[in-house]
């Protein structure tokens, strides 16, 4: 299951080194932000959540002009714990391996910059 995580620059960076993030909380496609939204199809979905994650991650980043950060990932069903609206719980930390791509939200834009996984440490330090 494809899901969103906010992250702050420094926890990016912890990510980075250890290769592992204990994250409490991703947004992801759970039977009530699906039952709500019928009227789109899964890309849609996709969208919508990376929106709601890059709004969260704003409230994270370190600075007024730096960018929200915000990982997509790609989750196994054993990593899911409960389920809320539109986020669920993780029983499991995220490994890197399980990065999809960065993500990068600027305040006034519902657009995200796409970032591949092996550009986001060569970009990192661009992020603050």
């Amino acid at each position: 299951m494809r899901a969103y995580l906010p992250i702050s620059h420094s926890d990016l960076s912890g990510f980075l080194a250890s290769q592992s993030f204990d994250a409490d909380q991703v947004f992801a496609p759970t039977p009530a932000f699906i039952s709500e939204n019928l009227d789109c199809d899964e890309e849609e979905i996709e969208y919508l959540l990376s929106v709601l994650a890059g709004e969260s991650a704003l409230e994270l980043r370190g600075s007024q002009a730096g960018a929200g950060l915000v990982l997509a990932i790609e989750l196994e069903n054993s990593q899911c714990g409960e389920n809320y609206e539109a986020s669920l719980t993780l029983t499991a930390p995220i490994t890197w391996g399980q990065v999809q791509c960065a993500l990068l939200a600027h305040h006034g834009d519902d657009e995200l910059i796409w970032f591949a996984t092996q550009e986001i440490e060569q970009e990192l330090d661009k992020w603050r």
